[in-house]
């Protein structure tokens, strides 16, 4: 703001504060990256010119070897920025406003030939999505700014400086919520994380006995998802998590952050080498492997501040409310609801790590199986894998369903997981733009019966559902079947070109052409077959 001003505004206008988050480039912190997308801040999406659309990113770049994003381009990256934003930050209703998106092309200096002019960059974005897609309103010319190296950017610090003065900031909230604000400012570094009744608003002090008890621990919820809206605490209005506030939020997310962060990192944690390699594989987190992460990270603040004159009387790292291990059980319980992991007694299972590949034994058997269902597909216009994370944790603690077992090993996979469910199987996976569904039985005598495929059916719904709600935006799914099964493809099958929605199928009975091929690749569809198992 300083260097805009002295390039001519007036210092006299209303001083402004911009807080910014530069998001972490490795795969694996995309899934706490939703604690910070929000309606409430505008966002900067970096282009590096120097690079080709088409070009696949490094694989040690973003930590992605391995994980469901490896192998994708730039261009993907930069897609799957633009959707997460208009997911997690745009409205349902068009005549709202969306969320304020610039573009920076860095290595302007360097840039490929395809990237001529800004015209050029601007129709190379583009063409990275479908004509017919909403997302094409944040490619827009006066929205892009083309960075050289090491040289300041006139125009991009002035439409910064216009954006953060845009009346829309301005929000009427009650002038006693913003005296939780200076609390949290003054109190976070020193608790973390408060109780719900050391939160005491100026309206339970001043109006005491005059008001319901009920309308003002309203008011104190309407502030505190104000807060938690902003990014400024976390906060959950329901059992088990209702009674604390997390008022150190960027606390929360390192705490995260350390236990995702790769091997390299780990050097000076004791830790069994047998244990990181199967965290590392599989997702599989041991107790006791996290008590050393933590524990490790709290060795290292505890020398800071005794550095800084103001550890000398850290007693224990568990009583000791600055401290990781202090909060261990609310830090899970937090972590768990957000799908960033399943808390165990054993190990936990944090699924954004999990590179596991499937069996080829188990797609062959699944292939073999006499007695299975068609894949159920449910197509969403964008699909946050964190989405799919999420349907896993809730699947975990569904009664009655248990993970599948192999070899004694769980049949989780870094793009699948298998539930036995009665005397039944389960299949969900995820690909970029869809979640599949599909059940066996492996049990001699026995068939897959429709009253209880529609059962899991309905419940897999019934959890999507859920989860699509808690995004800003409802995330919208389709419904559907990929029209004709692939013999490579066992589970995670590539649906493009191939989704066939229910409503294409006019009647369950009939065997038609598939109207998706009618001159290319033409084949006959089984309606019966596909949607035998399934309630449409």
């Amino acid at each position: 703001m300083d260097n805009i001003n002295k390039e001519g505004y007036a210092f006299d206008i209303e001083q402004k504060t911009l807080t910014l988050f530069d998001f972490g480039g490795q795969s694996a912190y995309y899934a706490c990256h939703q604690i910070y997308l929000t309606r409430r801040a505008f966002y900067v999406v970096v282009v590096d010119a120097s690079k080709r659309l088409d070009q696949k990113v490094d694989k040690k770049v973003c930590d992605q070897d391995g994980s469901v994003f490896s192998g994708w381009t730039y261009g993907d990256y930069f897609v799957f920025w633009i959707k997460s934003l208009h997911t997690y930050c745009s409205y349902d209703n068009e005549q709202d406003p969306q969320p304020t998106v610039l573009i920076v092309a860095t290595h302007w200096d360097k840039r490929i030939g395809q990237f001529h002019d800004k015209i050029k960059l601007m129709e190379n974005l583009r063409c990275q999505i479908p004509m017919s897609s909403y997302l094409s309103q944040y490619i827009r010319k006066e929205n892009i700014f083309c960075a050289d190296f090491d040289l300041p950017n006139h125009d991009l610090e002035s439409c910064i400086f216009d954006i953060a003065s845009h009346q829309r900031w301005n929000e009427n909230i009650p002038k006693e919520w913003s005296f939780f604000g200076l609390e949290i400012n003054q109190e976070k570094m020193l608790k973390r994380i408060m109780n719900i009744s050391e939160i005491t608003t100026v309206s339970e002090i001043t109006d005491r006995g005059k008001r319901a008890s009920n309308k003002v621990e309203n008011e104190k919820l309407d502030m505190l998802r104000y807060y938690h809206d902003a990014g400024k605490a976390l906060y959950f209005n329901e059992h088990g998590l209702n009674d604390k506030v997390i008022i150190d939020v960027q606390w929360f997310i390192d705490a995260f952050k350390h236990i995702i962060t790769d091997e390299l990192h780990f050097k000076g944690i004791p830790v069994n080498q047998r244990d990181w390699n199967e965290y590392y594989k599989t997702g599989n987190l041991k107790v006791r492997l996290l008590k050393e992460i933590w524990k490790h990270k709290d060795e290292e603040l505890s020398k800071k501040l005794k550095e800084e004159g103001d550890g000398n009387d850290v007693q224990s790292y568990v009583k000791d409310a600055r401290f990781l291990q202090c909060h261990k059980e609310s830090l899970l319980n937090f972590m768990q609801r957000l799908g960033l992991l399943v808390v165990g007694t054993e190990s936990h299972y944090v699924p954004c790590m999990n590179r596991k590949e499937i069996e080829k034994e188990l797609l062959d058997l699944i292939k073999q199986s006499e007695r299975k269902s068609s894949v159920l597909v449910y197509q969403f216009d964008f699909l946050p894998f964190f989405l799919f994370f999420r349907l896993v944790v809730a699947c975990m603690q569904e009664g009655g369903w248990k993970i599948l077992q192999n070899r004694g090993t769980s049949c989780l996979y870094k793009n699948a997981a298998l539930f036995s469910y009665m005397e039944y199987n389960i299949v969900l996976s995820v690909t970029e733009e869809s979640v599949q569904l599909q059940v066996f039985c492996l049990i001699q005598g026995h068939s897959l019966e429709t009253e209880k495929t529609y059962m899991i059916q309905g419940r897999i719904e019934e959890l999507l559902n859920d989860l699509a709600q808690t995004f800003h935006r409802k995330i919208q799914f389709a419904r559907g079947f990929r029209c004709r099964m692939d013999d490579e493809e066992i589970i995670a099958m590539n649906i493009k070109e191939h989704f066939l929605p229910e409503k294409d199928i006019p009647n369950r009975d009939l065997t038609l052409m598939c109207p998706l091929h009618s001159i290319d690749d033409r084949h006959i569809i089984d309606a019966a077959e596909l949607t035998r198992y399934w309630k449409l």
